[in-house]
Parts: C-alpha cells; sequence; structure tokens
C-alpha cells in the first residue's frame, strides 16, 4: 500500500500584485500633497521674511529722519540695492523717502521701501508727521 499524501488548501498569506500598486500609488498621492504644501509654506514664510525686513528698513529710516534737524524745501531720497542692514550696493531693496513742509514748522515723512518678488513689485509704506506747535 503506498502512502498518499493530502495536501490541505491552505489561504495564502501576503498580498497580491494589485494591492501594492494601490497602495503604492496612494503613497506617491501623498508624498505629492506634501510636497506641494512644503513649497507654498516656503513660499509664504519667504514673503512674510521680506515684508518684515521692509518694515524694519522703512522703520530705521523714520527714525533716523526725525532725530535730523528738517530742511527748509520738501526734499526726496532714493536708496537703491539696499540690504537687511540698510548698506547700499548688494541687496535687494529700494528706499524712498520724502520730507514735505506742511506748514508751522510741521513736516510730513513718507517712506517707501519696494522689493522684487517673483516678477512682482511689493512694497512697504511708512508715513508719520515731525514738528508742530
Amino acid at each position: 500500500m503506498a502512502q498518499e499524501r493530502v495536501t490541505k488548501n491552505r489561504p495564502q498569506g501576503g498580498f497580491t500584485l494589485i494591492e501594492v500598486m494601490v497602495a503604492i500609488l496612494l503613497t506617491a498621492l501623498t508624498v505629492i500633497g506634501v510636497i506641494a504644501l512644503f513649497r507654498v509654506e516656503s513660499r509664504a514664510s519667504m514673503f512674510s521674511r521680506r515684508e518684515t525686513e521692509a518694515a524694519m528698513l522703512a522703520q530705521d529710516k523714520f527714525e533716523q529722519l526725525r532725530a535730523l534737524t528738517p530742511p527748509s524745501t520738501s526734499t526726496t531720497i532714493t536708496e537703491t540695492a539696499l540690504d537687511v542692514q540698510g548698506v547700499a550696493g548688494s541687496g535687494m531693496f529700494d528706499r524712498t523717502s520724502t520730507i514735505t513742509s506742511v506748514g508751522n514748522q510741521l513736516y510730513d515723512i513718507e517712506i517707501e521701501v519696494s522689493w522684487d518678488d517673483d516678477g512682482f513689485t511689493r512694497n512697504v509704506r511708512l508715513h508719520g508727521q515731525l514738528g508742530g506747535t
């Protein structure tokens, strides 16, 4: 009598090729979404940083002009290629300061700092007054 081997049909443990492909597709879509979100957040962060730097350049110039004796006539000062410390020559910011007499020792001071951001000109303006009796 020959012994007969009996094998039991067991369910296979593991994943099918279709399940693996679906998992890879879902992972790829998730990674693409995260990368896109990272790019948008990086751009927004850079814009915010530049806007803050421009505001500080405007405030620094405003305080500097308030400390000086006002001119007798309207004056406009233009500075180009300023860096974040206000040093001209290698930066991306342009600053225009205007002092205008409005009478009775009262002066308007307007400062505009502008820069190029991906082909768009952005600016920050600061307006204040000096003097008066």
